[in-house]
């Protein structure tokens, strides 16, 4: 029987924080994102490393979203790489920031033109730091031959997104067994932990330990709602949690706090109200 994240779990895995502790200790998060076609994405998920609990939140968006970002939220450091959409150019100035940074976010509103796979493939074969792959990045693991890779890997698909990585039909009122049997065969062979959302959403380890969250409800199908999410996870890693306690952590907090607006508001909430009311529950469960 796979076992359900409990209140307790959550509070004892959540990371803490030393008392003593300077900006940058806790958390330096590198989302790279958009294209000509999305901007939001990767703000909404620099809302959910912020109000997660991450010290910085470094944003790197191409050159045609540049201006609207930076302007967006005064918190977010916004850089830029050329272009509409990432490309090869973009790889080497991303590599080199990612040297000053603990955890990489990448995937949201980058679209799925072949020359942004490419590029996304060069980063995750040659950065160092631990990454969470949400959006398109997750499909760029079929492209790389050598697995385990050096670093820690996270990725956050719905079951859509599942099904495409792993070519098998995942259907969201499907078995669950047969999710978790898939995500941890996935999760073991290539060394990665995973996050499969949905109604009930099922993490797996990279070891094989698994685990199951029911909260949350219907109305965080929203738009934006996984970018937030993606946020607040590599906030966790950037905090110290692992991987696997990240996205435990992650997906049990989030849903109650969907489960909170929807007290307040029915399904009727947005993403960046998600954002808006993490911290208010993570109050209930950090040390």
């Amino acid at each position: 029987m796979i076992p359900v994240i409990k209140a307790s779990d959550v509070r004892n895995a959540y990371p803490k924080r030393a008392p003593d502790s300077h900006k940058g200790m806790n958390g330096r998060i590198l989302i790279v994102g958009g294209s000509i076609d999305y901007y939001g994405a990767p703000l909404l998920c620099g809302y959910g490393a912020l109000y997660g609990g991450a010290d910085l939140a470094y944003i790197f968006v191409p050159e045609c979203n540049f201006e609207a970002s930076r302007t967006y939220y005064p918190d977010f450091i916004v850089r830029k790489f050329p272009g509409e959409y990432l490309d090869m150019k973009g790889v080497t100035p991303i590599l080199e920031f990612a040297k000053k940074c603990d955890v990489l976010l990448m995937g949201p509103g980058m679209g799925d033109r072949p020359e942004t796979a490419e590029a996304m493939k060069n980063i995750i074969e040659n950065s160092p730091i631990p990454m969470l792959l949400d959006s398109s990045a997750i499909q760029v693991l079929q492209k790389i031959k050598n697995f385990p890779l050096s670093q820690k890997i996270v990725i956050t698909p719905h079951h859509n997104e599942f099904e495409h990585l792993t070519g098998k039909d995942v259907k969201v009122s499907g078995s669950m067994s047969g999710k978790v049997v898939l995500a941890r065969t996935i999760a073991t062979d290539l060394k990665i932990n995973i996050l499969l959302k949905g109604p009930e959403s099922v993490v797996a380890a990279e070891d094989g330990t698994t685990a199951m969250n029911s909260t949350g409800n219907a109305g965080m199908t929203v738009g934006g709602s996984g970018d937030v999410l993606s946020g607040y996870i590599a906030a966790l890693m950037g905090q110290g949690a692992n991987p696997y306690d990240a996205c435990r952590i992650g997906s049990y907090v989030y849903g109650k706090t969907g489960d909170q607006l929807f007290k307040q508001k029915g399904f009727n909430y947005t993403a960046s109200d998600l954002a808006a009311e993490l911290p208010y529950v993570i109050r209930q469960f950090a040390p």
